[in-house]
């Protein structure tokens, strides 16, 4: 309540000097290319490819995880049927569950239900790791999705996806 007393008292002087800024950043938001915009996430036709990052390195895991979400928007299922990086050996379909792991020949995106790559269910496994790796990092990740085509995207090591 104290903060709607202040802006009356202020006569709305706080609004008039607010107005202009978020103008001119709603103007640079405008001019950006849409890369440049939404540099996190990415579009094949009817697949839609959300923030996807690795967590970083641990000791004698062998790789990395690659997680994030993604949808198929289309009605019709789709699969990722592979992905390829410059950095890595091998990149594979990798589930946990229990304490298991089990390798996937892909990942099936049912219409307009949300797949998330996620450590307790499947998710991108790199190993052969060709360069040092560290959070903060940045890499390509190449997701093959058959018939509707490969999608080039960024991933970012980072912790809990959080940058």
């Amino acid at each position: 309540m104290e903060f709607w007393h202040t802006v009356a008292r202020s006569g709305g002087a706080w609004f008039k000097k607010a107005v202009p800024a978020l103008a001119a950043g709603l103007v640079f938001v405008l001019q950006q290319t849409p890369s440049e915009t939404l540099a996190h996430s990415y579009k094949l036709d009817d697949i839609a490819v959300g923030h996807v990052w690795a967590s970083p390195p641990e000791e004698g895991a062998g790789g990395i995880a690659v997680y994030g979400p993604i949808l198929n928007r289309g009605d019709k299922s789709a699969r990722l049927v592979g992905a390829s990086s410059p950095v890595a050996e091998e990149v594979r379909f990798r589930i946990s569950k229990d304490g298991d792991v089990g390798w996937l020949e892909y990942i099936e995106l049912r219409p307009n239900k949300p797949v998330s790559l996620a450590a307790w269910r499947e998710h991108i496994w790199l190993s052969g790791i060709r360069d040092s790796i560290e959070r903060g990092d940045s890499f390509e990740l190449i997701l093959d999705f058959g018939d509707a085509g490969k999608l080039p995207v960024k991933i970012v090591v980072e912790d809990e996806g959080g940058h």
